[in-house]
């Protein structure tokens, strides 16, 4: 880089780095140079004589974040993956309050991000569409943390974060009230200066991070509120699942609901959320957990990570009625704990005693048509109403879902009377500081298991690719991973 555009990047940019104050520019690039041509004299006594090793990266070695050049998958709209998104050289931007540079290890392509497809465009009153300016796309990651400002207490250089799709502030009005999968700094704050970008392009043009995390980055720059520390040795394809989807699923068992010993569960749809849904429920000791998915590949699976029925709805006749009769408990005598499923009735009136105490709806819109066996209902909305049809009286149900177009409807007497408790599922009501930490534990325990959900790696060159297993649904979770 030449010393016109490190100075212009230096002047344009508060660059905020670890602990130390700013070294002088000529300073900084004539010690740049020297461990760029390998003076190891030099090295040594960069930055209060710390060494200017691989675990500390260029930012430390340097002092400096602005004008490093780094390759992202960048895309024109933050909703839909298409034609429009490829691989870009950019220019970092400095750190700013609060943020931290990471250098990435892996992310994991959401499903999300796939384009909508035989569910039917969603109309722009459900879901507005809008353009956006160019981001770094999908919402979360696993990597290396290379620098940060000066108030960041949460991380180190050199800690390894998971970088989460949700931030945890611990200050704002949902985290107060212990709801942080909702945090304010995710969802309620911002505007069009929020996230602020992180990178230019060489033609000055601002990207910005998609969410304020990104993730299909050679680096990337997030708040602290976002970032876990998590200390193992993990590989990080795995982890990587940790920021999004499989937190997801596993935090329905843990966080929004309490899965009991000896309950019984069902688990609609299986992708990489309801497949860690099914090991949350497994791990909580659930006594039957029934999955009902109409792809064949992925109801194998099921089985090998803990479910103990699986159903295809596709050729089941009456699913409801099919899990309601599976979950009806062994006696309908009231006075002997049973659930009086044959007291009301030839009508059947009490027919929603029976059906899983709970219940997690993990289907969300069908994007592009997959090349295995198509949904009865794209749009997911049947699912949702069917969660609710089919959980008993007293039952609890988590919507993890995303991305249903229009509305769903329930009965006004039954929703009003009958006793189920919805939750809305953000991350499952996952806590990403008190949580991240103890699906970890389980996961180097063999207990989680994160290594069968990763079907495929990828590089950066390849996420093309990767989204395409991923919209196919010829796999279950593709990570791409950088090579550093």
């Amino acid at each position: 880089m030449n010393e016109e555009k490190q100075e212009s990047s230096e002047d344009e940019n508060e660059d905020l780095t670890t602990d130390k104050p700013l070294l002088p520019r000529r300073t900084v690039l004539k010690r740049g140079v020297a461990v760029a041509a390998g003076s190891a004299a030099a090295g040594a006594g960069l930055l209060n004589n710390q060494t200017a090793s691989a675990q500390q990266g260029p930012a430390i070695a340097t002092g400096t974040q602005a004008g490093r050049r780094f390759r992202a998958w960048v895309q024109e709209s933050d909703r839909v993956i298409g034609p429009q998104a490829g691989v870009e050289e950019l220019t970092l931007m400095g750190l700013q309050p609060r943020q931290v540079l990471i250098r990435t290890e892996a992310s994991a392509p959401c499903y999300t991000l796939v384009r909508h497809g035989i569910g039917g465009t969603p109309s722009s009153e459900d879901w507005p569409i809008n353009p956006l300016p160019p981001t770094i796309t999908n919402h979360t990651s696993v990597g290396i943390v290379e620098a940060v400002a000066p108030d960041v207490r949460r991380v180190k250089p050199g800690d390894r974060v998971v970088v989460g799709v949700v931030a945890q502030c611990g200050q704002c009005y949902m985290c107060l009230r212990g709801r942080s999968d909702h945090c304010q700094l995710s969802f309620a704050v911002g505007g069009d200066d929020f996230p602020p970008p992180i990178a230019t392009r060489d033609d000055g043009t601002e990207v910005r991070a998609s969410i304020g995390v990104g993730g299909l980055s050679e680096l990337s720059i997030a708040y602290e509120e976002f970032l876990c520390p998590v200390f193992t040795d993990l590989p990080a394809a795995q982890l990587s699942l940790l920021g999004d989807t499989a937190a997801a699923g596993f935090g329905a068992s843990i966080g929004v609901m309490k899965i009991e010993p000896g309950s019984d569960v069902v688990v609609l749809g299986a992708g990489p959320v309801g497949m860690s849904a099914v090991q949350g429920a497994r791990i909580a000791g659930a006594a039957q957990i029934i999955v009902s998915e109409p792809i064949a590949h992925r109801r194998e699976m099921a089985l090998q990570l803990g479910a103990t029925t699986v159903l295809d709805p596709n050729a089941e006749d009456n699913l409801i009625e099919t899990i309601r009769d599976l979950c009806k408990g062994p006696t309908d005598r009231l006075f002997a704990g049973g659930r009086g499923w044959e007291s009301f009735g030839p009508d059947r009136i009490g027919a929603d005693n029976r059906g899983p105490d709970f219940t997690i709806e993990a289907v969300g819109l069908t994007g592009d048509r997959p090349l295995v066996e198509q949904p009865s209902d794209p749009s997911g909305i049947q699912a949702m109403e069917d969660a609710w049809e089919l959980t008993c009286r007293g039952g609890e149900i988590c919507y993890l879902g995303w991305g249903q177009p229009g509305r769903v409807s329930y009965p006004a007497k039954e929703f009003a009377n009958n006793g189920r408790t919805v939750h809305a599922g953000q991350q499952g009501g996952l806590n990403l500081m008190r949580d991240l930490p103890q699906l970890v534990t389980l996961a180097e325990r063999g207990d989680f298991d994160l290594d069968t959900l990763v079907t495929s790696t990828w590089n950066l060159d390849q996420t093309d690719r990767a989204f395409q297993v991923v919209s196919d649904r010829t796999e279950m979770a593709s990570v791409v991973v950088f090579d550093n």
